[in-house]
């Protein structure tokens, strides 16, 4: 039986949520993030529900009935994370859930999203365990619910980062990732998607491999000649 999974990107235009410098707002990157999730969800065989539209913005307690009255089987919340007074050193991955005890589906769920998005080497901030927090998204949802705020536009190294596309499809890749090890589903057609972008199960290592600047982010499908395998070799300084 397929699994229905509903994503709410947090906030919408109005809110004042920006890096100090107001390079980054985070509802624009959250909407992006829903742009991304939904179909490598939709890839791997999930239904997707958003809460909001493009046109609609709904209160917290009506964004948890859109997923009640879906039938979800996991509420995902997504977010970016600040800390006031201008740029500051925290960042790092969060993920938050209502309440404990760890062996609640909401913990697993979020546990084996931290562990994914950890395996893709971003950074997580404190003990890597989901804190508690009693958000209406949280506590108003009848499935397993998690916020995920994907890390601090207050510094400034992070942001960077999170305005990359690059990044962004790493997170999304991951969050996907961990979602798959909650309900025990492995990676569905991994040799399958469009030419123009890299297969489910490269999608971490490609991402990775292109913000290192080993490959230009163009024909991920693509053949690997001799020549550009020298190229990669002395990019990666073993020639």
């Amino acid at each position: 039986m397929s699994k229905t999974i509903c994503i709410d990107p947090g906030h919408w235009p109005g809110s004042v949520n920006c890096a100090p410098d107001k390079s980054y707002w985070e509802y624009e990157f959250t909407w992006d993030m829903y742009t991304r999730l939904k179909p490598l969800f939709e890839k791997q065989g999930f239904a997707v529900v958003g809460t909001p539209t493009e046109q609609e913005n709904p209160s917290l307690t009506a964004r948890a009935t859109v997923s009640n009255k879906a039938g979800a089987d996991l509420f995902l919340s997504i977010h970016s994370n600040a800390v006031s007074g201008g740029w500051m050193s925290p960042k790092g991955f969060v993920a938050y859930t209502s309440s404990g005890p760890e062996t609640a589906e909401r913990n697993r769920a979020a546990v084996n999203i931290l562990n994914a998005v950890h395996e893709a080497g971003i950074t997580l901030f404190g003990t890597g365990k989901p804190y508690h927090a009693l958000f209406t998204v949280l506590t108003a949802t009848t499935a397993p619910a998690v916020l995920l705020e994907c890390g601090f536009h207050t510094n400034r190294d992070e942001v960077a980062l999170l305005k990359n596309e690059v990044y962004r499809d790493r997170l999304a890749s991951a969050i996907v990732t961990g979602v798959l090890g909650y309900f025990g589903v492995e990676p569905k057609d991994p040799e399958s998607g469009p030419p123009d972008q890299p297969s489910f199960w490269a999608s971490t290592a490609w991402s990775n491999a292109c913000a290192k600047g080993i490959f230009d982010g163009s024909d991920p499908q693509g053949p690997l000649t001799r020549e550009q395998a020298a190229l990669v070799l002395d990019r990666l300084g073993l020639v």
